[in-house]
């Protein structure tokens, strides 16, 4: 069973990959992280982070975005997109998202009997 920051951040990169989705259909400015208050120190340490995922194979790839007051932050891909074709991820790759309703509804239910 993943552990819950492993789940936290897969959720999170999911998100991230839609916003990317939506923020390059609506022409979002991409700007330095000090331009909007983002410590590039810090982002600097997301990247090392998901970069050590997909290294020890945690993750195969993944896209990160960080945007504030309308703004693009932080856009970065790593891995691949595709294990077995070798296609490297990029900032608009799509990701399958499975509904994970039933399984927490189950769980909720399981801890009530």
């Amino acid at each position: 069973m993943a552990r819950p920051s492993l789940r936290l951040a897969t959720i999170a990169l999911l998100a991230a990959a839609l916003f990317a989705e939506f923020a390059s259909g609506q022409g979002l400015q991409t700007v330095r992280p000090a331009d909007v208050g983002l410590s590039p120190t810090r982002l600097e340490q997301v990247s090392a982070t998901l970069q050590r995922y997909v290294d020890d194979g945690r993750l195969a790839g993944a896209v990160a975005l960080v945007a504030r007051h309308g703004r693009i932050a932080y856009l970065e891909s790593f891995g691949l997109a595709n294990v077995e074709a070798g296609t490297p991820m990029r900032h608009d790759s799509i990701f399958r998202i499975a509904l994970q309703t039933k399984a927490i509804v189950s769980v909720g239910i399981m801890m009530l009997q």
